[in-house]
């Protein structure tokens, strides 16, 4: 597709490739070679690399780009008291940039802090949104510390500027944080497990299924990765602590009406034809196949069943390679090439690496801190 650039209304094929590209990176380290993180040589490349999407986010930030109008519509909408589910008057750019009104296309936790911010800021522009992010993954990156407090610092800290500045363009703190609370949730449940844990995991889960999409295969990998075909029992155990994550996220919707943020989020990123009216389409593995081939009406059910045939099995794999798995095979079939998520992906896949490695034993002594 890269070469042959075959839908007219397609923008950067390359992105998909790229993408594609570092999931393989991601996936080379974790199944291949998962104790090259607490090399010399991986940390000083990490953390160079960090240092240089540091550079290239802030050189490549534009005042005018699409986020900023984009949430200023939301705000407005707001304000005077009109869902921005339904209200028609979000602002988008669509594929050759021209601005085209239409609804809100994220679930609420994509609001709600922002609007917050903007109202104790009392003005919006793209400095304040982006340090906004910044402060949200700083905070991300402190989890991390807290998540790993038996692993000296010096083999975490290179990892943290990728963390903070991999994506500064878009938007996917609030996922990013969210997931950091429930990596943290389940690292502190299973080493003692707590009276309700569980239920604080499922809270977790549930609010940050109203972030962003990545969510959702993330929670279902969990989730189906406590199914045992030998206990059935377990199958009540997944509905108790799934039903409380949902509800929690229809609690967060009701403000909203259900009904309006399920049609203008999951079912409106499903159907290519509704979605591409509002954003440019960037071609993804999947996406970009069925758009080529003009069945785009099928699209939805093979991105369905492909991304439900990864978390099925996830009972096979330890929780946290389920989940990252589940992630790839969603970051592969979304709509678009997802790039704005891979600080969510490296952040799960290195949080994976020193737990599975520790379950192992095999940590270098080294990169172990002294315990009075």
């Amino acid at each position: 597709m890269v070469v042959l650039q075959p839908i007219p209304h397609g923008h950067n094929y390359g992105m998909a490739l790229k993408l594609s590209a570092v999931l393989a990176g991601i996936w080379f380290v974790y199944r291949v070679k998962p104790d090259l993180v607490f090399t010399k040589g991986m940390r000083i490349f990490v953390l160079v690399v960090g240092l240089g999407v540091c550079i290239g986010g802030f050189i490549s930030l534009r005042p005018a780009a699409e986020i900023v109008p984009h949430y200023a519509s939301v705000f407005e909408a707001v304000q005077a008291g009109r869902n921005p589910y339904t209200c028609g008057t979000i602002f988008h750019r669509t594929e050759f940039g021209q601005p085209v009104l239409g609804n809100f296309n994220y679930p609420p936790m994509e609001i709600y802090p922002y609007y917050l911010l903007y109202l104790a800021a009392g003005t919006w522009n793209i400095w304040i949104l982006t340090f906004f992010k910044l402060a949200i993954h700083g905070l991300a990156c402190l989890i991390f510390l807290w998540t790993f407090p038996e692993i000296k610092r010096k083999y975490l800290l290179p990892f943290l500027p990728l963390f903070l500045f991999l994506e500064i363009q878009q938007n996917p703190s609030m996922a990013l944080l969210m997931t950091a609370l429930v990596l943290f949730a389940i690292k502190k449940n299973g080493e003692r497990p707590l009276r309700g844990g569980r239920y604080v995991i499922a809270v977790l889960f549930g609010i940050g299924l109203m972030t962003k999409f990545l969510i959702i295969p993330l929670m279902a990998a969990y989730y189906w990765h406590k199914f045992d075909p030998k206990r059935l029992r377990s199958l009540l155990e997944i509905a108790s602590e799934a039903g409380i994550a949902l509800a929690t996220s229809v609690l967060i919707m009701l403000p909203y009406g259900v009904a309006a943020v399920f049609k203008n989020t999951i079912l409106f990123n499903l159907v290519l034809k509704d979605r591409n009216a509002f954003t440019a389409f960037y071609p993804n593995i999947l996406s970009g196949l069925f758009t080529w081939i003009r069945l785009e009406g099928l699209y939805p059910f093979a991105a369905v069943g492909i991304l439900g045939l990864s978390i099925l099995a996830a009972p096979k794999l330890k929780v946290h390679s389920a989940m990252l798995a589940a992630a790839f095979t969603f970051l592969l079939v979304a709509p678009t090439p997802r790039s704005q998520f891979l600080p969510l992906v490296v952040y799960l896949a290195l949080a994976g690496i020193i737990v599975n490695l520790e379950g192992e034993g095999a940590i270098p002594p080294a990169a172990i801190r002294a315990t009075g």
